[in-house]
């Protein structure tokens, strides 16, 4: 597989990364959730080729039916929520929060940024099935420019997701909470 084909793969993987970092960033854009983000993104895409170029075609058919299935329940649980937390705040939210024990999640942080990093990730998997089936005899390559692509659009969608959420505020996270549960929508339809 040549570098111009590696690279398209690449973004097209990024992209889910990117949308789910920009409708996340909106609320959620330190430097450490800016790095988990990131990170995540690019792990899980750079070890999904990997699981995908191992398990072989026994598993592709299978996943190729129920992974988009997957992928669109878990972000789309996600984006709800977002969409939730954005609309139960209110002016006055943060006294409450203070005083409450349950304040708004990080999602960059525990199970919901391991359920985001798998559900964008799992196309990636079959991408790795794809090149195993293809007879691909290094699955490394391709998948480090994956992870590093996905990382790097990840970063910048949370950049994107922070500027949005600056001039927007509310709307925005309400808006960033929609486009996860469309982009999981999406998963279904292409």
């Amino acid at each position: 597989m040549g570098l111009l084909e590696v690279i398209a793969i690449a973004v097209a993987l990024g992209l889910d990364a990117m949308s789910v970092s920009a409708a996340v960033g909106v609320r959620w854009h330190g430097p450490r959730q800016k790095f988990r983000l990131a990170w995540h993104m690019g792990l899980f895409q750079f070890l999904m080729p990997v699981l995908g170029w191992l398990a072989g075609a026994q598993l592709a058919s299978l996943l190729e039916k129920v992974g988009s299935y997957i992928a669109a329940a878990l972000v789309f649980a996600v984006g709800v929520k977002m969409f939730y937390e954005a609309v139960k705040s209110h002016p006055g939210a943060a006294e409450e929060a203070v005083a409450s024990t349950a304040p708004r999640r990080d999602p960059t942080r525990g199970w919901s940024l391991v359920v985001l990093s798998v559900a964008t990730s799992l196309d990636a998997l079959v991408v790795g099935f794809s090149l195993g089936l293809r007879g691909s005899s290094s699955i490394v390559w391709p998948s480090l420019v994956i992870g590093i692509t996905a990382a790097a659009m990840s970063l910048t969608g949370v950049v994107i997701g922070k500027r949005l959420g600056d001039r927007f505020g509310k709307p925005a996270e309400i808006a960033g909470a929609v486009v996860l549960m469309l982009l999981a929508v999406s998963f279904l339809v292409w």
